[in-house]
């Protein structure tokens, strides 16, 4: 899979909130997590602390997992960017949204399929996402204000808001 050149100018600037939240929402869209692999990979080469510690979470049980929980754990992963968190988010996705064993198989045999549609609704996928982002990034803006928490939490929620806005407006 090759790597946007948006992804690649976030790295090389070292935006590490943008390249983390890059990141995360391609495993909701290549829930193989092979994608996200790809950006681990290189962005660990410029970004050497891009990983986190991880902040000791203790992580519900798989069947009590749902899209609320995997939307929750999405935001923290952007603050606490741990190898453990990523593990759970790559379990939650393929359990939220593969039926079965069989589905992520076929899955993984029509990711070349896949990635040549993939390149001609790009734009489409793009927009979708940065909406998501946008409203996540509202969400969590609006509880850091009206929570009067610190200030990492509207700056997190003001930089998704970016982020999915610049998605949206994306061209090509």
């Amino acid at each position: 899979m090759a790597l946007s050149g948006d992804f690649k100018e976030a790295v090389l600037q070292n935006k590490k909130t943008k390249v983390r939240i890059m990141m995360k929402d391609s495993l909701l869209l290549d829930i193989t997590g092979a994608e996200f692999d790809e950006m681990l990979s290189f962005a660990q080469k410029s970004i050497p602390d891009l990983l986190d510690v991880h902040d000791g979470e203790v992580f519900i049980p798989a069947n009590q997992w749902n899209e609320d929980y995997l939307n929750e754990q999405m935001v923290a992963v952007v603050n606490n960017f741990s190898e453990e968190r990523i593990e759970q988010l790559k379990k939650m996705v393929k359990k939220l949204y593969v039926k079965s064993e069989a589905n992520a198989s076929n899955i993984q045999k029509t990711v070349p399929n896949i990635e040549s549609k993939r390149a001609k609704a790009n734009v489409n996928g793009v927009k979708v996402a940065g909406g998501v982002v946008a409203a996540v990034g509202t969400g969590i803006l609006v509880y850091g204000l009206a929570a009067k928490t610190s200030v990492v939490v509207p700056v997190v929620g003001g930089v998704a808001i970016i982020a999915g806005a610049c998605m949206l407006l994306k061209k090509e």
